[in-house]
């Protein structure tokens, strides 16, 4: 009687190999017309965001290509009395390759990357650096900035699979089945959407009117995505920041600088062909662009571009048979070897880290808090037993403005930007999670709010919820059956067959003799290893020593193996 096998396709992503590289991206930012001369820069800020990367695989090599975000804040040279901060945004355009033997066209990219501190002692005073912008300034050049910064890629590729997987084995009565339990994520699909958000945001009461808009920024908040047939909805508020130069009466105090907040919630979807809705999803939502624009003296309309990208997979238990074999009948086992990424569990957990901060010495005092905005650097991560432990630092930049009555005769510079560090230690427990494993996580800083200390204008205190989504999964080497053939006798061979079978049968029983064969269990063996050693059932085993459980059984126990009924 032939082995029935039952089979079932799953699609499982295969790593082809990683690489670590660092690149070096320089530009020249120009002034647009309509900005005033350089006069000194008080900050730079660069961002990258590695969902915005253009990847492209030619044999063996994978070529990156992106630009970075460059915003600088800068006192310009103006008549005194008029604004004098200004911001400046621009990008720079980078590519490079890294070496990815094996790689080829058809394959999936995954880039991560981070921006490097810099580590340096001396520069000149018309240079100034933030820890991941070197920014030099030539005073003959009033209208440009030179930037230089250094980043790290993280470049895996990975391919995209569909295995034919036993599952289940029939046959014979005494067919004995070895299977192993994996956990592996079948890959659905992945989409990516644009979409253009737009709003018309009024000026809170108690602000003054527009005279001119400065700055718009705009971070996605609170998303909650759900998967139906075919797509990925996404809901969620764009938060708005403006900051703007007020209009106010002469008669009152001119303090030019102001900043408002807005929220516009938005609806969008991506399709996912084949998706359904007991899927599990990753969903990442980002601001590409947003600009803000004056239509009346207490009105904003706000246009943001999003770009969205969801994948949809299914975690998949699957009981994986890896060895057959039948004592009444002789099995040809062909074998394969399979590499998959077992899931080993995801969670996620948030944190909140509270801390109070003071102004730097050469910094004014503080008036009133703009805005701080906080930007988290993993500098170490862990698995130790069941638990992933994430270290890291928060670059926190405020922007205030100054209390410029504090320091008589000062110029009046209201508007000050100041920079502090936090370190925060977060952690997700994932059962099952070892040392040896792979993790692949997000850190995400989802709110930061800030409030000057009424008692003391040097003094201010934020807050900081940190979200951290963490999955474990483990590289699994397994040997599956693929195929079982029984091996098909000739006619005329067939009795000659039998006889030497018998033979055999009987040199085989005169060795087995006595009766009672007694095994000492060893180190590492299971009641599969000894029953197919002695090519008996393992419930024949059990039965024969009356084993409470089949799964434990000890070194140096003894077992009654039972002869073989022919």
């Amino acid at each position: 009687m032939g082995v029935q096998l039952t089979k079932e396709l799953v699609r499982v992503d295969q790593v082809v190999g990683e690489d670590k590289t660092q690149t070096v991206v320089e530009g020249t930012i120009t002034l647009p017309n309509g900005k005033p001369d350089i006069e000194q820069v008080i900050s730079a800020h660069a961002t990258l965001d590695t969902e915005s990367l253009e990847t492209d695989i030619i044999e063996n090599k994978v070529i990156v290509e992106g630009k970075l975000d460059v915003n600088v804040m800068y006192v310009g040279a103006v008549p005194e009395g008029s604004q004098p901060v200004h911001f400046v945004e621009s990008s720079v355009d980078f590519s490079f390759f890294v070496k990815i033997p094996g790689a080829r066209k058809d394959m999936d990219v995954r880039v991560k990357a981070k921006i490097e501190r810099h580590h340096h002692d001396h520069h000149d005073h018309h240079d100034h650096h933030d820890r991941f912008v070197m920014v030099s300034f030539d005073p003959n050049r009033p209208r440009e900035i030179k930037v230089r910064i250094i980043v790290e890629f993280f470049v895996k590729v990975t391919k995209r699979e569909k295995l034919e997987i036993v599952v289940d084995a029939t046959g014979p009565e005494d067919l004995q089945v070895l299977r192993k339990t994996l956990n592996i994520d079948d890959v659905v699909g992945e989409g990516r959407e644009q979409a253009i958000v737009k709003s018309d945001v009024s000026v809170p009461e108690a602000k003054p009117d527009i005279l001119e808009i400065v700055r718009v920024e705009g971070k996605v908040e609170d998303t909650d995505t759900k998967v139906i047939h075919d797509k990925v909805i996404i809901e969620g508020n764009l938060d708005v920041g403006v900051l703007y130069v007020a209009s106010v009466p002469e008669s009152e105090p001119q303090q030019p600088v102001h900043f408002m907040e807005a929220s516009i919630p938005f609806t969008q979807f991506v399709e996912v062909p084949c998706a359904e809705e007991d899927m599990s999803k990753y969903v990442k939502v980002r601001v590409e662009h947003i600009k803000g624009r004056r239509k009346d003296a207490r009105t904003v309309t706000i246009e943001a571009i999003l770009r969205m990208r969801a994948k949809v997979f299914e975690t998949k238990i699957l009981n994986v048979v890896v060895d057959v074999f039948s004592p009444s009948e002789q099995l040809e086992v062909e074998k394969s070897l399979i590499k998959v990424d077992q899931v080993i569990g995801e969670a996620e957990n948030e944190i909140v880290v509270k801390e109070t901060l003071s102004v730097p010495p050469e910094k004014p005092p503080i008036e009133q808090i703009f805005k701080t905005r906080a930007k988290d650097e993993v500098t170490e991560y862990d698995i130790i037993d069941d638990k992933i432990i994430v270290e890291g630092s928060l670059t926190l930049e405020t922007l205030y403005v100054a209390d410029v009555t504090a320091t008589p005769g000062a110029p009046l510079q209201p508007l000050h930007f100041m920079e502090h560090e936090i370190p925060f230690t977060t952690f997700v427990e994932i059962p099952g999670a070892r040392e040896d494993m792979i993790v692949d996580f997000d850190i995400d800083v989802e709110h930061v709010s800030s409030k000057a200390d009424p008692n003391d204008n040097r003094k201010f205190e934020v807050r900081i919820v940190i979200g951290l989504n963490a999955k474990v999964t483990k590289m699994v080497q397994l040997e599956v059956v693929e195929n079982v053939i029984e091996p098909e006798e000739e006619e005329e061979e067939e009795e000659e067959e039998k006889e030497e079978k018998k033979e055999k049968k009987k040199e085989k029983e005169e060795e087995e003799k006595p009766s009672m064969t007694i095994y000492i269990v060893q180190r590492g063996d299971t009641l599969w290893n000894i029953a197919k050693r002695y090519n008996v059932t393992i419930d024949s085993i059990v039965k024969a020593n009356n084993i409470a459980n089949p799964d434990s059984i000890m070194p140096g126990q003894q077992l009654v193996i039972p002869r073989r009924m022919y």
